[in-house]
């Protein structure tokens, strides 16, 4: 048994590639159903940068061979993430397959460990992630598709990457995806005090646009959302406008900067709606940032004249100049995350070598007592009761240092296959065990 993870992100795939393995909230409970289905029980981690799926892979634990007669291909646990992949998002194998990474073991903790410390982030230090992979591994649980050592692997992440950020610098005056946008904004246009800004969805993303265009000095911001209620709160909250969201077009008008931040599956701004908008004010430019993954704006929309679409991939230059300023924090993050998952790798690995050790050294002392018993039946009362103590003594150093490599062997490699060996050569809970004669 080891961790397992098949996903994508921001350095592997473009948004047009991720967007179709993206899922939302309320997504996320079937697709986790579905996961169990095929085999592969575990945690989903979706954002705007990631689609991740973690599960144990459990094909080594059966020693041997296969129903077929073949020894078991280590890519087997890999292969049925995948296949819930093409059947789950119905998309070609053939084209998502080399964006894909697959991870194992120590790789997958550290992977892991690095994505919950935002080390893996696009912008290094980001705040959402922990609370993404907390969402992921909460829905998980909830679901009932996690337990056990997938289970421990989550909690001990989010425990490193609450310390990197407590004892590293990387999140100090960070940057989010949401701040970035702003921030790309403010390096095309300008001042943005005097900006007109539609913000399309009044999530968590379109929340913190929000605030950090507010804090910016922009006075003028609209809101829409599918739940109008939803969309109030927070212009209120802003001193801004809310609008229904089938009022978008006319918004669309009068603003300079629209930033689309829902969770809806599909397009929610159209290039006709677009073309229509330039069409009343041609000679006006408007300036369009899409951080939703699956995207919000259709990028047709980037060939109307006067229009500038920029997506989520468009940020990485943000992300570029916050990473170099926090080099040596990053530096001292990185040295932590591998600290961390080599402990954690430590300790897993104890704990499945944990019982065939006991279990050996058990069958072990019982040969030796057995043994030793026989030898003082026949020596029949020759030997005093130091004369005992010392034999005793001495029949366990001998079986200690015996086993001691043997031990140490398992405590440091112990995969399933050694552990199996150990288990074969010395008969370990075979029923009938017979001391020697």
């Amino acid at each position: 048994m080891e961790f397992l993870v098949v996903g994508l992100n921001h350095r592997t795939a473009p948004v047009e590639v991720r967007e179709q393995l993206a899922l939302n909230k309320e997504q996320l409970p079937a697709a986790l159903s579905a996961m169990t289905d095929n085999g592969v029980p575990g945690v989903i981690l979706s954002t705007c940068n990631r689609s991740e799926f973690y599960t144990l892979d459990t094909l080594g634990d059966t020693p041997g061979i296969s129903h077929n007669g073949s020894l078991p291909s280590p890519e087997a646990g890999a292969d049925r993430v995948k296949q819930f992949l093409v059947e789950k998002f119905g998309v070609s194998l053939l084209d998502v397959d080399r964006y894909l990474y697959v991870y194992r073991g120590y790789d997958c903790i550290h992977h892991l460990f690095r994505v919950a410390s935002s080390l893996d982030s696009m912008i290094l230090g980001e705040e959402q992630i922990i609370g993404q992979v907390r969402d992921a591994y909460e829905a998980a649980t909830k679901a009932g598709t996690v337990q056990g050592p997938l289970a421990q692997l989550f909690q001990q992440a989010l425990r490193v990457g609450r310390r990197i950020r407590r004892e590293t610098g990387i999140s100090r005056n960070a940057l989010s995806v949401s701040r970035a946008c702003v921030e790309l904004a403010k390096s095309v246009l300008g001042d943005l005090s005097s900006r007109r800004v539609l913000v399309v969805g009044a999530g968590e993303a379109g929340e913190l646009a929000a605030e950090v265009l507010s804090i910016s000095g922009v006075s003028d911001i609209t809101v829409t959302n599918r739940t109008y209620s939803r969309a109030a709160e927070l212009a209120a909250n802003l001193s801004g406008h809310a609008i229904p969201f089938d009022g978008m077009a006319k918004a669309l008008q009068d603003s300079d900067i629209v930033i689309g931040c829902t969770g809806s599956p599909g397009y929610v701004l159209q290039a006709g709606m677009v073309v229509e908008t330039m069409a009343t004010r041609p000679d006006r430019p408007l300036f369009l940032i899409d951080i939703a993954v699956p995207r919000d704006i259709d990028p047709e929309a980037a060939l109307v004249h006067n229009v500038f679409l920029n997506d989520v991939d468009d940020l990485e230059s943000a992300s570029q100049a916050s990473r170099e300023k926090k080099a040596k924090e990053a530096e001292w993050a990185e040295e932590l995350a591998t600290d961390e998952a080599q402990q954690f790798r430590q300790w897993c690995l104890d704990l499945e070598a944990l019982p065939t050790v006991i279990e050996l050294r058990n069958r072990a002392d019982q040969v030796r007592s057995m043994e030793l018993h026989k030898t003082t039946r026949k020596l029949n009362g020759k030997l005093d009761a130091e004369a005992l103590e010392s034999l005793d003594a001495m029949t366990r150093a001998i079986v200690n240092k015996l086993l001691h490599d043997p031990t140490m062997f398992l405590k440091e490699r112990k995969g399933s296959e050694e552990l199996q060996v150990a288990r074969d050569i010395f008969r370990l809970s075979e029923e009938g065990h017979k001391s020697p004669d």
